[in-house]
């Protein structure tokens, strides 16, 4: 059964969009829960994680972040984040 993935994110987020391009081009299902357009989606994410900061996911219950801090976005470091 494939694993079950929500990507925390935000529209004006390059980040998100980069990881959702990333995950879209690798056959990855996901939904999306933007944190702007839904603030409930915020208020979870800051509750589950103590974070606001996005893209953040959520694979099978467990919490990844999908960013690196200070460090642009890379395709090595989105394959990280589906390995075991």
């Amino acid at each position: 059964m494939p694993a079950k993935i929500i990507v925390y994110s935000a529209q004006m987020c390059g980040d998100c969009q980069n990881l959702k391009a990333y995950m879209d081009d690798n056959q990855i299902d996901y939904v999306t829960r933007d944190i702007r357009e839904t603030p409930e989606y915020g208020e979870e994410l800051e509750k589950e994680t103590g974070k606001l900061g996005v893209p953040y996911l959520k694979i099978d219950g467990q919490w990844k972040c999908g960013y690196d801090p200070g460090k642009p976005f890379t395709d090595d470091f989105a394959r990280g984040l589906f390995s075991s």
